[in-house]
């Protein structure tokens, strides 16, 4: 089983490296790492023009984060930081066989999916919905998910 997930959801759920450990679940958990919550970013700067408290930097502005791989060595699994395009492959490979939790972290770029695109973590606009929210709530889901 392969879970992905982003670094921000990582850390709100990183207790389930110690259930897979326990229950000797073979997960593998491919974090991606853009230092911070980007999809709530977008929500954000969506709805709001602006964002507060979302990406993960030092007072001077520049990115900081956790060492994910470092993160999943001290729960004791064989953990992996994926520095390079040609290094992921090979990497998850090693990391799905070797049939025991398992942690690789992809460093991503903070504005990989666009500075203004919100994730889909946000409930759907309701069906009884039925002004503009609700239209390009739908249009942009179906462009974004290739829907």
């Amino acid at each position: 089983m392969v879970c992905v997930l982003g670094d921000g959801d990582f850390l709100m759920t990183a207790q389930e490296i110690a259930l897979s450990v326990t229950a000797g679940a073979p997960v593998v958990f491919v974090v991606q790492n853009n230092a911070g919550y980007m999809s709530i970013r977008g929500g954000q700067r969506k709805q709001t023009s602006r964002h507060i408290g979302v990406e993960f930097s030092h007072p001077d502005g520049s990115p900081y984060s956790p060492d994910f791989a470092a993160m999943g060595r001290s729960f004791g699994i064989e953990s992996w930081k994926v520095t390079d395009a040609d290094s992921l492959e090979p990497t998850l490979r090693k990391a799905v066989q070797s049939g025991a939790p398992a942690l690789v972290e992809v460093p991503t770029d903070r504005d990989a999916a666009g500075p203004w695109v919100p994730g889909w973590w946000d409930f759907p606009v309701p069906a009884y919905i039925t002004d503009e929210r609700q239209n390009e709530y739908q249009r942009a889901r179906a462009t974004e998910q290739h829907l």
